[in-house]
């Protein structure tokens, strides 16, 4: 046998595994039958299983496969596993989330709103599935629990957990109605059936984490040492002292300029006064934003094959609608719900979160900022990256899932096509350059905060006022901001400290290739490659460039 077919079949071995260990992945990458019935243990028994797995694997390739004689996305591919043995463990055994973060509700949440939204198979098919998912949420609740019985979570993290775990009762009475008139009686009656036997268990976990509170602790940063080891494994090429100053000089950078298209605009009025324009050429409703959205998405998309920038799969589609609920919290604005592996097509959310205060609906949800957010959420942006990469290698596209690694590309990517889209002409106006370097500033802003919060050396009321004071958020989408920064060491800082790596690395590769050099080469690159590391991209271009030039 050879090497390649030798990691091909260690790689599907590592997969099928995963899928035993945790079904609800397994309906994440659209494998659903049987995996959507099924749920996984509540305790600590997966994230061991999931370690074993990897070292098993990563063991046998060393032992028993010639790396030289893999073809070139194998190299790729056998680097990415031993970067993600050793990025688990880091998770696991130094990050500690497992055991410090009580959100028992977020899988859940996540799984069954998949379910509903990915129109994959017919609804009484899934409702079939969702009812035997839905009958495993005591067991896995009150497995849940047992990881705490030795271990105190992060205080500020329970709070959150209880406020996703006080929504969940709306949705799970959401998936009761959702079929009436839709699916058969039978199955019905069994919905109602098991959505009123939950109703307990629910209240039972929402006391839990409400007698939970009196017995956590307060801090939730991982530290310098381990903020640095966390930089380190990821490969940026730089120190977290480094990214720090980039983030400094970034954000003094950018405000300056945009000072300077603020007297263009009107030099006589202040910043703020201009921003306050700016906002007021906004929906009046959000209903109308989201279909603003869902128009400023479609254009985008025509506009990357018009200019032929990249290449979009046409049978892809992707769906605009209200950020749920339980995922609000933490989702002040927009954000994508990839598509899956095995989709087909491939099916993306693009969700739009309604403000609290409707007075902010204009902030939020301004025409540019709008247009700009389309650019960076769906084309060219996330969207057509993860369809596109998904079409690639199933490591590739999954090592990074739940974790920084890798999210230099992700989210530089998505925020390089802000910049890029401006460029090329799709963004137009000083105004919408107003926009773009207001959540440039954001980017930079978010560095500063990321790198101080993760040290330890900024409290959670300090990231808050500076978000709101540098970038005029709300104090509503500031906190929501910082307590998903809290949650995501390293991750924050990845946006813009990703456009200027990506922005590096199309100089270096527009210097390699000379005249044979194409935006379109380069983008498709990154889309076909947009879960990898930059390290391991730059890779990716040589192999590529090689073969050009042979």
């Amino acid at each position: 046998m050879s090497a390649d077919k030798q990691f091909e079949k260690l790689k599907n071995e590592i997969y099928d595994r995963l899928y035993q260990i945790l079904p609800e992945i397994a309906s994440l990458f659209g494998l659903h039958n049987p995996y959507d019935r099924l749920f996984s243990n509540g305790d600590l028994t997966p994230d061991l299983e999931i370690e074993q797995t990897i070292d098993e694997a990563v063991q046998r390739m060393k032992d028993t496969i010639d790396f030289n004689a893999l073809n070139d996305s194998n190299k790729i591919d056998w680097e990415v596993l031993e970067r993600l043995q050793e990025f688990w463990k880091f998770i696991l055994h130094e990050q500690r989330q497992n055991v410090l973060n009580p959100d028992g509700f977020e899988l859940i949440g996540m799984s069954f709103f998949l379910m509903i939204s990915k129109e994959y198979a017919p609804l009484e098919e899934r409702m079939t599935a969702m009812v035997s998912r839905l009958k495993e949420i005591p067991r896995y609740l009150e497995e849940f629990r047992t990881r705490f019985e030795k271990s105190k979570p992060v205080k500020l993290w329970t709070e959150i957990a209880l406020e996703t775990a006080q929504t969940m009762p709306g949705l799970i009475q959401f998936i009761a109605v959702l079929g009436k008139g839709q699916i058969s009686e039978k199955l019905q009656a069994s919905l109602e059936g098991t959505v009123t036997a939950l109703e307990t268990p629910i209240k039972e976990h929402i006391a839990w984490l409400q007698q939970l509170q009196a017995n956590t602790i307060e801090n939730w940063a991982i530290g310098k040492k381990k903020f640095e080891k966390l930089i380190g494994l990821r490969d940026l090429g730089m120190t977290s002292e480094e990214i720090l100053q980039f983030g400094i000089k970034s954000l003094k950078d950018l405000k300056k300029e945009r000072t300077e298209i603020a007297t263009q605009i009107d030099p006589d009025k202040t910043i703020e006064e201009i921003m306050a324009l700016i906002e007021a050429d906004a929906p009046k409703t959000y209903e109308e934003a989201l279909q603003a959205t869902k128009t400023a998405m479609e254009e985008a998309k025509q506009f990357i094959i018009d200019q032929d920038l990249a290449s979009p799969y046409e049978e892809d589609k992707l769906i605009v609608e209200e950020t749920p609920l339980y995922m609000a919290p933490l989702i002040p604005f927009a954000a994508l719900i990839p598509p899956s592996r095995f989709d087909d097509p491939k099916i993306g959310i693009y969700v739009v979160t309604r403000p609290k205060d409707i007075a902010n609906l204009s902030k939020h949800l301004n025409y540019p900022s709008i247009r700009n957010t389309a650019v960076h959420e769906a084309y060219p942006g996330h969207f057509l990256q993860t369809g596109v990469s998904l079409r690639g290698s199933l490591l590739q596209g999954y090592a990074g899932t739940g974790t920084s690694y890798g999210a230099e590309t992700v989210e530089g990517w998505a925020h390089y096509c802000e910049q890029m889209m401006m460029e090329k002409g799709f963004v137009t106006g000083l105004e919408a350059k107003m926009v773009q370097l207001t959540g440039a500033i954001w980017r930079a802003v978010r560095i500063i905060v990321d790198v101080k919060l993760s040290r330890g050396e900024m409290t959670f009321d300090e990231a808050v006022d500076m978000l709101i004071k540098e970038t005029g958020m709300t104090k509503e989408g500031a906190v929501a901001e910082v307590r998903r920064y809290t949650l995501t060491p390293g991750y924050p800082l990845s946006y813009l400290l990703g456009k200027h790596l990506i922005l590096k690395l199309r100089d270096e590769i527009m210097q390699k290739m000379g005249d044979q050099y194409s935006d379109k080469f380069f983008h498709d690159t990154i889309a076909a490659n947009g879960y990898l590391p930059v390290s391991l991209l730059r890779k990716v271009f040589d192999q590529k460039i090689a073969k050009l030039e042979s």
